[in-house]
């Protein structure tokens, strides 16, 4: 017979998957780190991986730490040179996805040609109901350190090719989102920025968030979106958006945000708000779009409904103005 607890996550977890395919309270309270620090190598671990040095293209690659095979879909454009240190980007699928659908439905790849950096699609682990979940102990349970393994494959990309440390990104559909802002908190000395699109903090993720340097956000979120409600959902420990960027301008010492509102034609739908939080630490900003008429979706990918805002083109656009250490000089 299943245990109590495990059918709670089984139905919790299955109103999610239902509703995702990817993938409250209130009050923020962190603590500010005002000097930033150079990135922080992490221990080099004993791993394996079929990966070869300086490859290019879709590259399908798989890593084994602690006796586990961890997959991966690296993109490498043909601009790549081994000469000059490369940005690289990862790009977290939602729960209950994969890496493959995550290349195609929050598709960087065109960005990663026309502006040189490395592509990375990280594919999770099975939780206790048997789908693919990034552990942010949050709606599920899963055994596995996904931070660790993270940490190790940023290890095996940056002996395998030329990539700058400190220019090292995080952005993720859903449970990829709300995983990309686990990794502001507990692999901050690794990430310059980090960007969500429809994911958000866990309770544990926000009470226990203790980043060691400040790290600009992005978050890309629609009025619509039911599966991680905008104003979020104590039932699957998933926090306001608004509690989520309050908390990071507290934590970057960001002023409070400026509202911008687009010229709405009557008879539109869908239109983005832009709240911009300004003069953070390190000279940086944090960035909030608000997609009204927009669900659960990637706004701009070519499966969605809703084109603009393109937030492949702006999680770029965002993530290029920074370094580990803010504004690039």
């Amino acid at each position: 017979m299943m245990k109590a607890s495990h059918l709670l996550v089984t139905l919790l977890a299955t109103q999610l998957l239902i509703s995702c395919g990817g993938g409250g309270g209130g009050g923020s309270g962190p603590s500010i780190q005002p000097t930033p620090t150079a990135p922080v190598a992490p221990p080099t671990p004993a791993v394996s991986s079929n990966l070869e040095s300086q490859a290019q293209g879709t590259i399908n690659g798989t890593i084994n730490y602690e006796d586990i095979d961890r997959t991966f879909i690296l993109y490498v454009p043909s601009s790549y040179n081994s000469s000059s240190k490369q940005p690289l980007v990862f790009n977290f699928h939602g729960y209950g996805s994969n890496a493959s659908e995550q290349m195609n439905y929050g598709d960087l790849r065109s960005q990663a040609d026309a502006n040189g950096f490395i592509l990375v699609h990280p594919e999770a682990l099975d939780d206790i109901v048997g789908t693919s979940y990034w552990n942010i102990k949050g709606w599920s349970e899963s055994m596995h350190d996904d931070v660790k393994f993270t940490e190790n494959l940023i290890n095996l990309l940056m002996d395998k090719y030329s990539i700058n440390a400190e220019r090292i990104y995080s952005t993720g559909m859903s449970n990829g989102g709300f995983f990309s802002f686990h990794l502001a908190c507990n692999l901050s000395a690794s990430f310059a920025a980090v960007a969500s699109v429809t994911g958000s903090m866990t309770k544990s993720t926000f009470d226990s968030c203790n980043p060691r340097k400040p790290t600009p956000v992005m978050q890309i979120h629609g009025s619509l979106d039911f599966t991680v409600p905008y104003k979020g959902l104590d039932t699957l420990n998933m926090k306001p958006i608004m509690d989520v960027m309050e908390y990071w301008k507290v934590s970057n010492a960001c002023d409070d945000y400026v509202l911008s509102l687009p010229g709405i034609l009557p008879g539109t739908t869908s239109w983005t708000e832009t709240y911009q939080y300004s003069n953070c630490l390190n000279n940086t900003e944090n960035i909030h779009l608000y997609v009204q008429g927009a669900g659960h979706i990637w706004p701009g990918s070519i499966y969605a409904s809703i084109r603009e805002p393109d937030s492949s083109k702006r999680i770029w656009e965002f993530f290029s103005k920074y370094d580990i250490n803010g504004v690039i000089q």
